[in-house]
């Protein structure tokens, strides 16, 4: 089964305003997508951890010491929510 990453339109915005600051992001972004992308989450390389609560349906990854990416996981599809510090996706 192929995986299929979209990104919201306010994952989108997100991503722009940190490329800005930190154009070497992107790379790592392109990595942690390919590494998705296998279907074996890597847990241990991207830091996954799935959410309690009101974010019960989503995960994040470490894409960066400083930055998290939520995503959720729907059947083949992953759905990049969100980038940030902890802080802002928290």
């Amino acid at each position: 089964m192929k995986i299929r990453v979209i990104a919201t339109a306010h994952f989108d915005r997100q991503f722009s305003k940190v490329n800005e600051k930190r154009p070497h992001i992107k790379s790592l972004l392109v990595n942690a997508i390919r590494l998705l992308k296998e279907g074996e989450f890597h847990p241990n390389s991207l830091k996954i951890h799935k959410f309690k609560g009101n974010l019960k349906d989503c995960y994040a990854f470490s894409l960066a010491y400083d930055l998290r990416v939520i995503f959720q996981k729907r059947g083949n599809q992953i759905l990049l929510a969100s980038i940030g510090s902890h802080d802002e996706v928290y």
